[in-house]
């Protein structure tokens, strides 16, 4: 059985049926009949954001409903040990201040990220699984912390 975390930009590439939600859709199909869909809570915060800011009507709801059923979702709590640290140290090697196991710094590039992109990247960095997303928001954590699959 395989997994895919997804990014928040994929699933509303998906629900536009745009190229890239075309795209994401193949990735995600390639990786068989069982694959299962693995979203940050985060990611849905967003999207029930976005649904009230831009208005989405009935059969955009519908849309997206149906698409988060299919979904399982990883919640942020106080108790999550291993997120929390994946989440500093995602954080701290961001900003060149992360060090490995002997104290040392961490040569990665110095990005500025978002908070709610470092838990959706802390989330599938915690489960050792591949970020699907459309943004370069990730690209320094690509092969350092993760496989990040970018569609373009």
């Amino acid at each position: 059985m395989k997994h895919i975390v997804l990014d928040t930009c994929i699933i509303l590439h998906i629900l536009r049926a745009n190229e890239l939600g075309k795209k994401s859709l193949d990735i995600i199909e390639n990786l068989g009949d069982d694959v299962i869909i693995i979203i940050s809570v985060v990611t849905k915060a967003e999207l029930e954001s976005l649904k009230i800011q831009q208005a989405w009507g009935a059969n955009r709801v519908q849309k997206l409903n149906a698409f988060l059923a299919t979904a399982i979702y990883i919640d942020i709590s106080s108790s999550d040990s291993i997120l929390l640290e994946c989440y500093a140290k995602i954080d701290a090697y961001s900003k060149r201040k992360g060090t490995d196991k002997n104290g040392n710094i961490l040569h990665g590039s110095a990005r500025t990220m978002g908070k709610n992109d470092l838990w959706i990247v802390a989330t599938a960095y915690s489960l050792n699984l591949t970020l699907l997303t459309a943004d370069g928001d990730f690209d320094h954590l690509h092969n350092t912390f993760l496989n990040i699959i970018k569609i373009a």
